[in-house]
């Protein structure tokens, strides 16, 4: 099992998140994950995981080397509102990255602010382009089976089409509160969207975009969700670190509200299939990336703590192999102080180039 507060590498905040691209984060001082690193899996690719700063963190999975891509300022996922809930005091700074989808070799980045942002990966100063506000705030980024960018918007309830072709939103798709996160089943026929403050998936039939099925029950306070690659399942991350009732949300989120899940969701039976407790490993998870093989999972998750880790999962046991931390050791060494959501480091959606070296 893993230990809560693991040390290790990368990512910034605000403050520093406008100097100089490039700088390489050591993991000295890391402490060993709780699963020995021989059950690591041995993965290439490079992945790309969005955080509250202002930026991206990037890890070179095969090597564990981090880097980072700044985007822009740094946004607390709290302050403003969502749903029309206020859930922190803090006031919005104007940015943060929130999820990404990669379209090509460009990164389409959602921001706090309801901005989009691309960045070329292949020119050599990264520089992110702002495309302007597109929605409200967003949680997720998502590419469609159309290859267009699915950004989910957590204040408004809505779904925005964004298409990279032309750079403009192309539709926008109502479902429910505070949506999160969207996957497709086998054939596309449906669309599910998990909803945040409502704990739900809404199942949309994907010709009419109306909503066939709700799934109860995923959750208290729910994030982003994937389909594994054989659209047999929808995994979603759901950190329950709050409650929302009848006399408004109650932030809990060092201890959680409740259990901090992974919730899987049968796609063809449109139920409940098993709930993942991480509760023990403190890990409230956010996002998750599957292998093309389907035979792991990476998963974001926050401490609520000094750190954001990465989870390796196997998706068949649901054994946890490993982590990687990813923001404590760049703070340190750096001597920086977070001052945004509660003086936490938070990360929030993943997106892995497979294809990179």
């Amino acid at each position: 099992m893993m230990k809560k507060g693991l040390i290790a590498t990368m990512f910034m905040l605000a403050a520093v998140a406008l100097l100089a691209i490039g700088v390489v984060c050591s993991s000295a001082g890391e402490k060993k994950a709780a699963a020995s690193s021989d059950k690591m899996p041995k993965l290439k690719g490079i992945a790309y995981v969005a955080g509250h700063g202002g930026h991206l963190a990037v890890l070179n999975l095969a090597t564990g080397d981090l880097d980072r891509i700044v985007v822009g300022p740094a946004g607390g996922e709290l302050a403003g509102k969502i749903a029309g809930l206020s859930l922190s005091e803090e006031k919005e700074a104007g940015g943060g990255t929130h999820g990404q989808a990669l379209i090509g070799r460009t990164l389409y980045v959602g921001m706090l602010n309801g901005h989009v942002k691309k960045v070329d990966l292949d020119s050599k100063d990264k520089e992110a382009v702002d495309l302007g506000p597109i929605g409200k705030k967003f949680c997720g980024a998502v590419p469609g089976p159309d290859n267009k960018v699915y950004y989910e918007d957590m204040a408004d309830g809505n779904v925005y089409v964004f298409d990279p072709k032309t750079d403009k939103l192309v539709d926008t798709i109502p479902v429910g509160m505070a949506v999160c996160g969207i996957g497709w089943d086998k054939g596309d026929k449906n669309a599910f969207v998990s909803d945040m403050v409502q704990g739900k998936v809404f199942v949309l039939d994907w010709k009419t975009k109306k909503i066939v099925n709700t799934i109860d029950g995923v959750g208290t306070f729910i994030h982003q969700a994937r389909t594994n690659p054989s659209k047999t399942e929808l995994w979603v991350t759901a950190a329950n670190e709050f409650t929302v009732g009848a006399k408004g949300p109650e932030p809990n989120a060092v201890a959680g509200k409740g259990k901090a899940e992974l919730t899987i969701i049968d796609m063809k039976t449109q139920k409940i299939k098993e709930k993942i407790d991480l509760t023990e490993e403190g890990a409230f998870s956010h996002d998750l990336a599957f292998t093309p093989d389907g035979k792991y999972a990476l998963v974001t998750a926050r401490t609520y703590s000094d750190d954001s880790i990465l989870i390796y999962m196997d998706a068949k046991t649901h054994k946890i192999l490993g982590q990687k931390s990813l923001c404590l050791a760049c703070h340190e060494k750096m001597g920086i102080e977070v001052t945004i959501d509660n003086k936490s480091p938070l990360l929030c959606g993943i997106e892995v180039d497979w294809n990179a070296k």
